[in-house]
């Protein structure tokens, strides 16, 4: 039988534990977009960012991997995260994704598929 302390200390266990588990649920359905800034040609490297608009081109890359335009900004999805993503020349989309420079030009990384918001 357990004692009075032990016990407590198993509420109080139980109790973080749901606690933790009703945070990730809640920060999973709210999705990373709210964390991101909006998009601007000037955000600097490693910034979290939004980009709201139309999918100009989209092209499939060896490997899987796909590269869209969207209102004359490139975006990279990985192939990790390109499976499930459907784009077509002028869905409006938001894409949540991480900004860096390729050969001298900003562009938007995607790290997963729920990143990628048909509007």
């Amino acid at each position: 039988m357990l004692a009075s302390p032990e016990i407590k200390a198993f509420i109080i266990l139980f109790g973080i534990s749901g606690l933790l588990v009703g945070v990730h649920l809640g920060l999973s359905a709210i999705g990373s977009a709210a964390f991101a800034v909006p998009w601007t040609p000037e955000a600097g490297d490693g910034s979290f960012v939004l980009l709201t608009g139309t999918v100009e081109e989209v092209r499939e890359l060896s490997g899987g991997h796909l590269i869209a335009g969207v209102n004359g900004t490139r975006v990279f999805i990985p192939a990790t995260a390109a499976k499930g993503v459907v784009l077509a020349k002028g869905d409006r989309v938001e894409i949540a994704g991480t900004v860096q420079t390729y050969r001298g030009k900003k562009e938007v990384v995607v790290r997963a598929a729920a990143d990628v918001v048909l509007t």
